[in-house]
């Protein structure tokens, strides 16, 4: 089943609905071959096409580099990692994270600001959930509006639909608690500082069921993540469900003067939360 989701102005991406018959039917995808499951429909061209319209993408340029695993041990919390080796001296626009084969393929949007820095190498880690057996895209714009992308395939099934293990009641137990915590580099003449950002929040994606009732969790997730070093922006992260519960941020920063981080979370109940990193943490 095919549906459109529309995001007040937000870019908007086709879902899929997957039901499987029964346990055959499971077994029978989880053994699918990278071969087989590269020979589906290749959506990447219309998701392409909604994001970037007609502009230009360098792939294999050395830009950005994609770190995740071939295969994942746990298709729900899947580590991914982009990297912006020390070369790249241009600052840095946005980078825009897709699982192809997701329910929804844009996973998140991260706009950078001043305090986002340059220098050195720069990253951006989290945790992601995939469905179904997809490449993944990271498409970083440099300032000068060229857009450069790393792509790798994943063999993963199951991560967005599959049951909680957790009584949704409990996920919800110091919902928006938050940890911020600050790393100062190895060597204090690197201007790339590195920095976490851990939030309690159940990231339910409204396809998981309850496993006291089998009733379907209502969807609530991070929305919004916004990032400042002594008041000058980092980023700006516009998220979706595809992020893993209890979502885990880290990444790198411009050093400052205090190198203090303010962090403010929204999700789609548009609640707000607020951190701030400790000094000297």
């Amino acid at each position: 089943m095919i549906a459109e989701i529309e995001e007040n102005g937000a870019m908007t991406f086709p879902i899929r609905t997957v039901i499987f018959g029964g346990a055959a039917a499971l077994t029978g995808l989880l053994l699918l071959s990278p071969v087989a499951a590269l020979a589906a429909e290749d959506i990447w061209p219309a998701l392409k096409q909604q994001a970037f319209g007609d502009r230009p993408i360098q792939t294999g340029d050395g830009m950005v580099v994609l770190e995740l695993p071939d295969t994942a041990d746990d298709a729900a919390l899947v580590p991914l990692t982009v990297r912006v080796p020390p070369h790249v001296k241009q600052d840095l626009k946005s980078l825009t994270l897709f699982i192809d084969k997701n329910p929804d393929p844009k996973v998140a949007t991260l706009t950078f600001g001043p305090a986002a820095g340059n220098g050195g190498e720069r990253s951006f880690s989290t945790r992601v959930r995939v469905e179904d057996f997809s490449y993944v895209r990271a498409v970083l714009e440099t300032e000068d509006g060229a857009l450069h992308m790393a792509s790798k395939f994943i063999a993963a099934a199951g991560g967005c639909g599959a049951m909680q293990a957790k009584d949704p009641d409990t996920e919800t137990v110091d919902l928006g608690k938050m940890l911020v915590k600050v790393f100062p580099p190895a060597l204090a003449q690197n201007p790339i500082w590195s920095a976490q950002v851990m939030i309690k929040h159940p990231n339910s994606n409204g396809m998981q069921l309850n496993i006291n009732t089998a009733d379907v969790i209502p969807a609530r997730y991070v929305k919004s993540v916004v990032v400042k070093r002594d008041g000058e922006l980092v980023f700006r992260m516009d998220s979706t469900f595809s992020i893993s519960t209890n979502p885990n941020f880290r990444f790198t920063f411009g050093r400052g003067k205090d190198n203090n981080l303010d962090v403010v979370i929204t999700d789609t109940d548009e609640t707000r939360f607020a951190a701030q990193s400790a000094p000297g943490s």
